[in-house]
């Protein structure tokens, strides 16, 4: 099926509605990582896309053992070289509510990375002054701008990789004191992969907490009161990130990026020592 199958645009997105109303055809992809079975091809208004089905293979797991390189690889084993990025994220700022959305626009990453280098590959680091793509996160930016629910663009996501919990009120005070809009786990390494692999990577976030709905929970448990974790919310916060994405399939412009896919600096070149230290 993939032999015949050539998608536009790649999106990792958990949306079980969009896959069912479209008619999407479920696909495994190899990579050298192992092959990827989350994946769905088809067409949304006459785009040809691939839904990556998050970031998971099977079970959950802390994200410093998601395997995004297996998921870049998968997205560039089909030809793909646009890809979107959903995201449920934590709030940094106390007067941006549950459900507020962003579209990304920078990204701050404060995590420690782990990448399995091929070393039969020539190194290079990705080049990440602008992380994501102008022309696809301008096309994401006029999708939000028709939503019946406001969207922040350029927002800068502050990536927490790595620890298997989420921030200290600490930590966000000093992220809403840096300017920085939102938090989460997964933009980055991600979105360092995609660069890597010359890919136009864009991405669109939805709050799924406030530092002042998290005070709420816990005063709540403290006092012995019946509280319900925001977490009970996420299907309908996911669905706002959806409807900007399905906008953004509506009024697709096809585009050849004259930067993501040119960005490299590999060094061809690079020696240990002289070839005379050699002999």
């Amino acid at each position: 099926m993939l032999e015949n199958f050539k998608p536009e645009v790649a999106i990792i997105l958990r949306s079980d509605e969009t896959i069912k109303k479209f008619k999407l055809k479920r696909v495994s992809i190899n990579t050298s990582f192992g092959p990827v079975h989350r994946c769905y091809i088809g067409k949304i208004y006459d785009i040809p896309v691939l839904i990556i089905y998050g970031r998971f293979n099977g079970e959950k797991v802390p994200s410093n053992q998601i395997n995004f390189q297996q998921t870049i690889e998968a997205v560039k084993n089909v030809g793909v070289n646009k890809l979107i990025g959903t995201f449920v994220v934590g709030g940094i700022h106390p007067n941006m509510p549950q459900g507020s959305v962003y579209v990304l626009g920078d990204l701050v990453g404060v995590g420690n990375y782990n990448i399995n280098w091929n070393q039969n590959e020539s190194f290079h680091n990705a080049e990440m002054y602008n992380p994501f793509c102008s022309t696809l996160t301008k096309q994401l930016c006029d999708a939000s701008r028709k939503m019946d629910f406001p969207v922040k663009e350029n927002a800068i996501y502050v990536s927490f990789y790595g620890y298997p919990r989420i921030e200290t009120k600490a930590e966000l005070n000093f992220y809403n004191k840096m300017g920085w809009d939102i938090v989460g786990q997964t933009c980055d390494p991600e979105a360092t992969c995609a660069r890597l692999n010359q890919i136009c990577y864009a991405g669109v976030a939805v709050q799924i907490d406030d530092p002042s709905g998290r005070a709420e929970y816990i005063n709540k448990l403290e006092d012995n009161k019946k509280a319900n974790a925001y977490v009970e919310d996420i299907k309908h916060c996911r669905e706002r990130t959806t409807k900007i994405i399905l906008q953004f399939l509506k009024d697709y412009k096809k585009y050849d990026c004259n930067v993501c896919s040119k960005m490299s600096r590999k060094n061809k070149n690079f020696r240990e020592f002289p070839d005379e230290f050699y002999e």
